[in-house]
């Protein structure tokens, strides 16, 4: 086997790292928002918590009709672009323009100008979201798309990271402190990496590279487009159907587990920890920058054990780490280890459970797979921010992690149904020879 054959066992790193760019501002907006908008709404309009759990939803509740739309329009698109860079481009670059203008809303006290500006940017981030995570997989061979996603997620943490580390640096501890600088930083962030997609991204030529790896895998030109299943266009089959299913109620579960924590840490972590300012980034720097170097290894072992049992690992340690934080009782540095704990285990589901869905969706379906995988992951965001921030305001702040510990056991139980998309494709293979790959994949050998 000759060394272009072996490096198909990854990725093509430089595509992979133009695609995953978009994504990556989208999550420096996102990593921004559930730290600061929770303060400013308790700060500035001093919304109670179930109240402004209410107000966190509505990025979800608009998101859950705008996903599934805009990722079935970018299937249907057939621009000189491609499919999905005309809504990456122009979603993107609008995004960055209206971001700052939260700040200014805050800074003017003026809630109606707040949720004007809010709501404007929602739909323009709901447009370009699922056409940028749909991306991924048109532009990636099925064989290794797990270690692209975790790449991607690594983008993601990278971009967190830098907004974690401005929050921590120019929000000072004062009672009303301005978060311009920190908006127009992620504006910055998201200019950057859009610019750098559009300059150096061709979308046609990526995907006709795609198959010629494809081929060079001894994927048959006729079953590239289809998927995992023999390309039905339907979920007709019944245990596609059943795993699909399973898939997206641990998809509910486990973002009603981590969003409760992500858009409630900052309040969390001054109310119980005493952290003023921007130090309650520190904390999640800290874990982020551990979550982010074990993206990877969490991704080669999926392709080794398989999907479903590494996404057992994940759930058992957000389960360990969130429990670990339940039982520290006010500020202790054993949190940061707590906490990076429990986000590894957020980051190795993140990793796994979004390609599981992938592999049961054709080429003609992944943004509509896309926009199921978002409609589950929404409608938890939904509910979450509202139950979570009850269980703060009517019980208590320290029983936040109890209620993610019991979100994320009920998101375990639904895999024990899953039978498809927990493919192990690269252990003990070596690519390269077409009808090996053809027999070890008619044969079911490489699948759990």
């Amino acid at each position: 086997m000759n060394k272009k054959q072996r490096n198909l066992k990854s990725p093509d790193w430089k595509r992979t790292l133009l695609v995953t760019l978009p994504f990556a501002g989208a999550l420096a907006f996102w990593q921004a928002y559930d730290g600061i908008i929770p303060l400013i709404l308790r700060d500035t309009f001093h919304l109670g918590d179930t109240l402004a759990g209410g107000v966190m939803a509505l990025d979800n509740v608009c998101a859950l009709f705008l996903l599934p739309l805009f990722g079935s329009l970018s299937d249907r698109c057939h621009s000189r672009l491609g499919r999905r860079t005309p809504f990456i481009i122009i979603g993107s670059l609008l995004a960055a323009l209206l971001i700052p203008f939260l700040a200014a809303a805050d800074r003017l006290a003026s809630l109606p100008l707040f949720f004007a500006v809010l709501c404007l940017l929602l739909i323009v981030l709901s447009a370009y979201r699922s056409p940028c995570v749909a991306l991924m997989p048109d532009v990636t061979p099925r064989p290794v798309r797990a270690k692209a996603d975790a790449f991607n997620s690594l983008m993601a943490a990278a971009a967190g990271i830098i907004v974690l580390v401005s929050i921590s640096l120019v929000v000072p501890d004062v009672e009303h402190p301005s978060y311009l600088p920190v908006f127009l930083i992620v504006s910055g962030i998201i200019v950057f990496c859009t610019v750098l997609f559009a300059v150096f991204f061709r979308e046609r030529k990526a995907v006709e590279r795609m198959h010629e790896e494809s081929l060079a895998m001894g994927i048959p030109e006729e079953e590239i487009e289809l998927s995992e299943e023999g390309g039905q266009e339907k979920e007709s089959d019944k245990t596609v159907r059943r795993s699909l299913l399973a898939i997206l109620l641990c998809v509910f579960f486990y973002f009603m587990a981590s969003n409760a924590v992500t858009s409630a840490f900052s309040k969390y972590a001054s109310q119980v920890w005493g952290a003023g300012g921007g130090s309650f980034a520190n904390f999640q720097l800290v874990a982020t920058m551990v979550t982010l170097v074990s993206y990877m290894p969490m991704a080669n072992l999926s392709c080794r054990i398989g999907r479903k049992v590494t996404t057992y690992i994940g759930i058992g340690l957000m389960c360990l780490g969130g429990f670990c934080v339940f039982l520290t009782h006010g500020y202790s540095p054993r949190i940061y280890v707590w906490v990076s704990i429990a986000g590894i285990g957020m980051g190795t589901v993140a990793t796994t459970i979004y390609p599981m869905i992938m592999e049961m969706a054709s080429e003609k379906t992944t943004g509509r797979y896309t926009g199921y995988y978002y409609t589950a992951s929404m409608s938890a965001q939904i509910i979450t921010p509202v139950l979570s921030g009850a269980v703060m305001e009517f019980i208590g702040y320290r029983y936040l992690y109890l209620y993610s510990i019991t979100c994320a056991i009920f998101a375990a139980l639904p895999l024990i149904f899953v039978k498809k998309g927990n493919t192990v494709l690269l252990k003990d293979l070596e690519i390269g020879d077409p009808e090996e790959v053809r027999e070890l994949e008619h044969n079911k050998v490489l699948t759990n």
